[in-house]
């Protein structure tokens, strides 16, 4: 079993606890990633497929073992979202840290994108709304994710996608309860907001936001919107918004995802949507019921609540603007559940009218089109 990277006393170690390594699926600079096997001791018979994330910090430079591992594996077991990875356990041993996950059968989003090409609008839809979902239950919890990325992006059996590997992922506010900023640049080069690769402190929940358009752009055109590995010419192209759609979909995409893009691959991070803006986006409320969040996705917000709540309880303080966007979010539910009866009165509204109202205009109409007419016979 050398090829995995397991000596034996750690293959007995993980088949002790029901584990086994299969196969090798792909490696990053520090870390493996294996296909595994799991089979409960209540259930033997019954095997679940998953993915397990090899780190061996012998071969991983120390700034990494010592600032970017411990945020990772303390962030892992604090995240519950439908759609972002669902970490099963974590265990060591000597040097090696094992990361069992959810095993995403269907690869990862540029994967499928190089395989099948532009994604439809209906189907970009609701794969970025459980982005933007995911995402935003980060922020809530005062996460920034910082490697936002189509590669990070994984999708299940049932088409569904989480967004996955928090190698980069650190807290907003530090031990004393003081909101923080980054300067380090994170993640890859085609995603980085401008923000980033001018090299200033910048708050990376918004530089997350620009990544977010990156991935919604590629979704549609199967193209990246800036094709430049030069940083200083691709922050100039950034900040002049030299982009523009592919002429084969420029022409078919609506008006509202235009908008959509154009909004977050927006260079002045003032003017940049925000995730609740999106979530409240014409494009979003094209399909009524990606308005209404699942019973999952509400207990995730629920839980995101909580986590606030024991944070302000810890440094005996709260944070308005903060209490105020989760009050706004725990009661955006209802807000979607309205909006989407009203948006179906107002279909069946316009029906009636349009089968009442209109025969009585034409009529109307005619009547006094024949009296003119009448007239100018006479």
């Amino acid at each position: 079993m050398s090829h995995l990277s397991q000596t034996p006393s750690e293959e007995a170690i993980l088949l002790a606890r029901g584990y086994q390594l299969v196969r090798k699926l792909g490696e990053g600079c520090y870390a493996k990633v294996y296909l595994a096997e799991y089979k409960s001791e209540h259930e033997p018979d019954r095997s679940n497929t998953l993915a397990c994330k090899v780190i061996d910090t012998a071969n991983a430079p120390k700034d990494f073992v010592r600032k970017f591992l411990p945020r990772e594996l303390d962030i892992l077991v604090k995240l519950n979202h439908p759609h972002l990875v669902h970490v099963h356990s974590i265990f060591q041993r000597r040097t090696k840290y094992f990361i069992f996950m959810r095993f995403a059968e269907k690869g990862d989003l540029l994967d499928f994108i190089l395989k099948n090409g532009a994604v439809a609008e209906n189907q970009a839809r609701v794969w970025f709304r459980q982005l933007t979902l995911g995402l935003q239950y980060l922020h809530e919890m005062e996460i920034a994710h910082r490697d936002v990325k189509c590669e990070n992006v994984l999708l299940t059996s049932n088409y569904n996608v989480k967004l996955a590997d928090f190698g980069f992922a650190r807290y907003m506010i530090d031990g004393r309860g003081k909101r923080v900023l980054s300067d380090t640049y994170c993640g890859s080069l085609s995603y980085a907001a401008p923000e980033v690769l001018r090299g200033f402190p910048y708050n990376p929940k918004i530089s997350d936001v620009w990544s977010l358009g990156v991935i919604l752009y590629i979704l549609l055109n199967k193209a990246m919107p800036f094709d430049e590995d030069n940083i200083k010419r691709l922050y100039e192209q950034q900040v002049a918004r030299r982009w523009k759609f592919r002429s084969k979909v420029a022409d078919v995409l609506t008006d509202h995802v235009k908008r959509l893009v154009n909004s977050l691959l927006e260079p002045d991070v003032s003017k940049r949507w925000r995730l609740d803006q999106i979530m409240h986006s014409d494009w979003i409320a094209m399909d009524p019921r990606l308005l209404v969040l699942t019973p999952a996705e509400q207990t995730a917000l629920n839980g995101a609540i909580e986590e606030r709540k024991r944070h302000e309880e810890k440094f005996g303080r709260r944070d308005p603007m903060r209490t105020e966007s989760l009050v706004r979010s725990l009661f955006s539910n209802v807000f979607y559940r309205f909006k989407y009866l009203l948006m179906s009165f107002s279909r069946y509204l316009a029906l009636a009218i349009r089968k009442t109202l209109i025969p009585i205009i034409y009529l109307a109409y005619t009547h006094i089109f024949r009296h003119i007419r009448s007239n100018e016979i006479e």
